[in-house]
């Protein structure tokens, strides 16, 4: 005697809810994706995109003239508060209160120190700077003053095309 077994497969019935959507999960970490540069939209003009270019160049340049400014700016405000320079030589390159606290330490230091300053001028190790949203710059700073090294945080910010120290704080 032979069996026979009928197997009788049945599909799940199809709901008619309108069209169909096939959800995909959504991943628990972003994706890889490709860096595709953003590619700006033409102005009808030009003149918005030669706008653009120009403050791009002209924020790259400040910022390379920031960095310079504040590496002569802060290495010149070091040598005010060892005795090596007047306080005068920074009236133009800081903001007003920031000369009279500087000039208030300097005059702190001198009384301090009677009148003996230290032989070494500081050099410069690094100066790094980094450019705000609001258009000021930030400088980080490493002055080497004989077998010491400081370091000194500035802030510049951009007055009549010049670059202003506005706050300046060293260690």
């Amino acid at each position: 005697m032979t069996a026979t077994v009928t197997t009788r497969t049945t599909q799940p019935a199809h709901r008619k809810t309108g069209p169909q959507r096939r959800s995909r999960p959504a991943p628990s970490h972003p994706t890889p994706t490709r860096a595709v540069p953003h590619k700006p939209s033409k102005p009808v003009n030009g003149s918005e995109a030669l706008a653009r270019e120009t403050s791009l160049t002209r924020r790259s340049a400040a910022g390379a003239d920031a960095s310079r400014t504040a590496a002569i700016v802060v290495t010149a405000a070091s040598e005010v508060l060892a005795g090596l320079r007047p306080v005068d030589h920074l009236v133009r390159w800081t903001s007003p209160s920031l000369f009279e606290a500087l000039a208030r330490r300097a005059g702190l230091a001198a009384r301090i120190l009677g009148g003996q300053s230290s032989p070494r001028r500081p050099r410069i190790r690094s100066v790094r700077t980094e450019l705000t949203m609001s258009g000021a710059c930030e400088a980080t700073v490493l002055l080497e003053e004989g077998n010491r090294v400081r370091a000194a945080a500035a802030r510049l910010e951009l007055l009549r095309e010049r670059w202003i120290l506005t706050g300046l704080e060293m260690a």
